[in-house]
């Protein structure tokens, strides 16, 4: 078949397609339209985009193939789009407490009472807690560690893992028990991935009683 042809044979299959689902939709109730909202706007972005014809010829006419081609690559359009956003959001409400820019930009509930802040760290084990599904490249005080979400699961439940002085080729055992108490001394989130700093916990230094001068009497 020559382009020209696919284009008007892919069209014709597309109009039957959307009329049918048209159908369809004109017996549903509103609130299983409004559910229905994203398949919806899927299928009207997939009718547009192929009803063009700028498309691959091999691309238009794999889809011909099936009696419902608007359905089949409207399916796959949607199932592409099912990204996991928790990390990201994970990430927003992290910058949002952290920045503190709300508290100023929007109304107080003046019955809310805060609990009070605290100045205890965060440990690195808390911090894989917190963040479940995110990968992790880590500076810690014994070399640089790179975990994915199953290496770090795997790293609470008390497995060493590996780390580097900078030459991946220096590969060293780090312990569990030597990385999840660090503190995290700051993080930074980019592309599902958090860019941290640890340390070890420094407990804060004890005052000195003051020197007492004096002549003692025996």
């Amino acid at each position: 078949m020559q382009r020209e042809q696919i284009i008007d044979t892919l069209r014709e299959k597309l109009d039957r397609n959307w009329n049918d689902y048209v159908g369809e939709l004109d017996g549903l109730s509103k609130g299983v339209l409004i559910g229905k909202s994203d398949e919806i706007t899927a299928a009207r972005f997939v009718y547009n985009e192929l009803y063009g014809g700028g498309y691959p010829e091999d691309y238009m006419e794999y889809l011909l193939r099936f009696e419902n081609p608007l359905e089949v690559a409207r399916n796959q359009w949607i199932s592409e789009q099912s990204v996991d956003f928790s990390e990201e959001l994970n990430h927003a409400l992290w910058s949002l407490m952290d920045k503190g820019d709300a508290e100023q930009n929007y109304a107080l509930d003046p019955e809310y009472m805060p609990v009070p802040a605290t100045d205890k760290k965060i440990t690195v084990r808390e911090f894989i807690e917190r963040h479940p599904c995110a990968n992790l490249d880590m500076m810690t005080p014994g070399g640089f560690v790179y975990l994915t979400p199953e290496e770090a699961q795997l790293l609470l439940s008390g497995q060493s893992i590996k780390g580097h002085p900078g030459d991946p080729e220096y590969a060293m055992e780090i312990t569990a028990e030597e990385l999840l108490d660090q503190e995290v001394r700051s993080a930074s989130f980019s592309k599902g991935t958090w860019r941290m700093l640890s340390d070890y916990i420094r407990e804060p230094e004890q005052e000195q009683p003051p020197f007492e001068q004096g002549v003692t009497m025996c």
